[in-house]
């Protein structure tokens, strides 16, 4: 589509305005007037088209309202093609996790549903191992250890790497996590001290088994 055609009258207060936009040679264009215009109208009538719904005059009820929107090809542009952000709406955005820009506030609404699910299912999960590992913050030892990519979420690991092999029998350790995941840098310090020693060590065990 490089084309798109729309002819709106009585919409919302727009009287009339008939126009191409052709974004053969570019993808934006900023519609630019003073405030009271058009431009919420404007705003307003795609919006009503995005629900399959029809733009109307809400002073001159009486008028004959017309809301096209059109590709080259004179052919009606779908309502799930049309999207429309609208301003901030406190009822619209969760202040604790803003959660991504979907198309229609509907989604949004059943994408945070899931994602809150998600979150509460994890919160669980985590308590659980806590108490079995005796470690502090098992999410990130956890997205550490078995994460390849800086873009892994706790969920995708899961996914991915613990839920395909969840059925398989595995071997049961009784370490505590917080002897691998050495945060206060004990062993790092004990290796530097001792590097040499070690590495004596390591000679000497090579001699014996040669």
């Amino acid at each position: 589509m490089n084309k798109v055609k729309i002819k709106f009258e009585y919409c919302y207060g727009i009287a009339r305005l008939e126009t191409k936009f052709d974004f053969s040679s570019k993808n934006v264009f900023a519609i630019y007037a003073p405030n009271g215009t058009m431009k919420t109208s404007f705003a307003k009538s795609f919006k009503d088209l995005s629900k399959g719904d029809k733009p109307q005059d809400l002073v001159f009820q009486d008028r004959k309202t017309i809301c096209t929107v059109q590709d080259e090809n004179q052919q009606n542009i779908p309502a799930e093609e049309i999207f429309v952000i609208e301003p901030y709406n406190e009822s619209d955005f969760n202040v604790d996790k803003i959660s991504t820009l979907v198309v229609k506030k509907e989604l949004k609404i059943k994408y945070d549903k899931i994602y809150k699910e998600l979150e509460v299912a994890k919160n669980d999960f985590i308590k659980k191992l806590k108490k079995v590992s005796q470690s502090t913050d098992c999410e990130s030892e956890f997205i550490s250890t078995f994460s390849e990519n800086e873009k892994d979420t706790f969920f995708d690991l899961v996914l991915e790497k613990i839920f395909p092999n969840i059925d398989k029998k595995q071997q049961k350790y009784d370490f505590r996590y917080n002897d691998v995941f050495d945060k206060k840098g004990n062993v790092k310090k004990f290796l530097e001290k001792n590097k040499n020693f070690l590495d004596q060590y390591i000679e000497n065990y090579k001699s014996i088994i040669s």
